[in-house]
């Protein structure tokens, strides 16, 4: 583990990082500003919000989700990609800070506070919305943070010793030498890596259906807990690929970065390409022809009024069909800079897919405005600017490359 060449390439990475945090805090104190001016217009300001936060906590959760699939399969074709995807565990705690958020602009937002639903009042009240989601989050958040923290421990305290960079001292303290260490972590991880990724499938279920689907509570549906937590897992592997591509470039990692491993992200994101546009497919033609009152609302609000329908055509032609077949092609998935210019596709679209979920719900039928402008720009980047600050925290005080990449041909 304590190769001099792997201890150079993530001394290298750790103090390359760019020094990017006064922007990234100017997209901060844009944001409060936009919430704040849209804040005149409360609901806008409000669904922004509510949009931003299922967006970029989802991304954040799907990347150590993904870390947690690729160790419990014994894959080996991650390395510094799936390693990208495990450090962003670091903005999960700005997101159950972000909750608090949440929790406020809930009573505004959602439709049943103020004309409840009798025969849904035991689901459906404040109290018990805010306490199960919050719960939910923490304990998947804690779940993702000690995956990481023993994925990372071993690693940390090799670079530490040979000066490489510095690491919060939690993260190395208590060490009992590196073969106990390793064989304990390996222990831990054994169980949790199944675990957590069930957390994230039962949570993400929840989420989906508490923080989307009651937003028009007299609308159901049994499959939509399963597609929110697929399509996650779908917009996240394409903001891995696009982070990817710019982390290869910025370091000159071609080497640990090499166009195998985007071959094979490129290949898992197809295949949840695949997955997601089946179960939106299928969830929109079941209700359809069902044609069942409490059911075909949704849809309807959705592709019989505008500017909705035009959202929806962009979220099914740019969310799934066109990625399905530009993807079909092998050369362009080896390719990183191609890759991530579909990834990006795939990433600024799972944005829409999401205003789609859950802005319709909240205006009128008669409502033709489509509700993005100067505060919802603003929010946005206030979001994007603490996401990329936990990122950046992240490269400069864990390795990036684990020790198997740094033998990548």
């Amino acid at each position: 583990m304590t190769d001099p060449q792997w201890v150079e390439r993530n001394r290298y990475v750790a103090v390359n990082v760019p020094r990017l945090d006064a922007p990234l805090a100017v997209c901060v104190v844009l944001g409060v500003v936009g919430f704040a001016f849209g804040a005149r217009d409360g609901m806008r300001a409000w669904q922004a919000y509510w949009v931003n936060f299922l967006f970029w906590a989802g991304i954040a959760q799907a990347g150590v989700v993904l870390a947690a699939l690729v160790h419990l399969t014994r894959g080996q074709w991650g390395g510094a990609l799936v390693r990208l995807g495990l450090l962003q565990a670091a903005f999960l705690p700005v997101t159950m800070i972000l909750y608090v958020g949440m929790a406020a602009i809930a009573p505004h937002l959602l439709p049943w506070v103020a004309a409840p639903v009798p025969e849904k009042a035991w689901w459906l009240n404040l109290t018990s919305f805010i306490w199960r989601n919050g719960i939910a989050l923490l304990v998947l958040s804690i779940a993702s943070l000690a995956f990481a923290y023993h994925v990372l421990r071993p690693e940390a305290r090799a670079l530490a010793q040979a000066g490489a960079t510095t690491y919060p001292a939690w993260l190395t303290n208590g060490w009992r030498g590196e073969q106990a260490e390793r064989e304990r972590s390996d222990r831990v991880l054994s169980w949790l890596a199944p675990v957590l990724i069930l957390l994230y499938c039962i949570v993400y279920s929840l989420v989906g259906i508490d923080m989307i689907m009651t937003l028009d509570p007299k609308w159901y549906s049994t499959l939509f807990g399963a597609y929110y937590f697929i399509t996650t897992m779908y917009i996240g592997i394409a903001a891995l690929a696009v982070l990817g591509a710019w982390v290869r470039r910025r370091f000159g990692l071609q080497r640990e970065l090499g166009s195998a491993r985007f071959h094979d992200l490129g290949k898992l994101l197809f295949a949840f390409c695949f997955l997601s546009g089946d179960f939106y497919w299928s969830q929109y033609l079941v209700i359809w022809y069902g044609d069942l009152p409490e059911e075909i609302s949704f849809v309807l609000r959705r592709v019989r009024y505008q500017p909705w329908f035009v959202a929806s055509l962009i979220v099914l032609f740019g969310g799934f069909v066109i990625p399905f077949v530009i993807l079909l092609n092998r050369r362009i998935k080896q390719i990183p800079a191609t890759l991530a210019i579909v990834a990006f596709l795939v990433f600024a679209v799972g944005f829409v897919e999401r205003v789609l979920m859950v802005v319709p719900s909240l205006h009128p039928e008669t409502d033709t405005r489509f509700p993005f402008g100067v505060p919802e720009i603003l929010i946005g980047l206030g979001f994007a600017g603490l996401y990329g600050l936990s990122l950046l925290w992240a490269l400069r005080r864990a390795p990036l490359i684990p020790p198997d990449a740094a033998q990548e041909e």
